[in-house]
């Protein structure tokens, strides 16, 4: 059963989608590689930059996932999809 997918963003490394409980990073040929992170998981989300845009992920287990030369409305969109979900579940600070 595929889950509903809240958000979308592209950038030059990948393609990263939102659903109601992960995130998956798409990369490679055709984004056939898929890393999905759980929002248990995500520690913090933060963009840096207005026209190329880089929305960083911190995830507990010390990685940094980076979507680099985004567009400001989809790091957006990602970061405002992310936060919601994490408060919607109480697992935001």
């Amino acid at each position: 059963m595929e889950q509903k997918l809240l958000a979308q963003g592209t950038g030059r490394n990948g393609v990263i989608n939102v659903y109601p409980d992960r995130i998956e990073l798409r990369t490679g040929w055709n984004n056939e590689n898929a890393d999905p992170v759980g929002l248990k998981q995500i520690a913090h989300v933060s963009i840096r930059g207005f026209v190329n845009c880089t929305l960083t992920l911190e995830v507990n287990d010390g990685r940094r996932i980076l979507v680099e030369h985004m567009a400001l409305p989809d790091a957006r969109q990602v970061k405002t999809a992310i936060e919601d979900q994490k408060r919607k579940a109480s697992l935001y600070e």
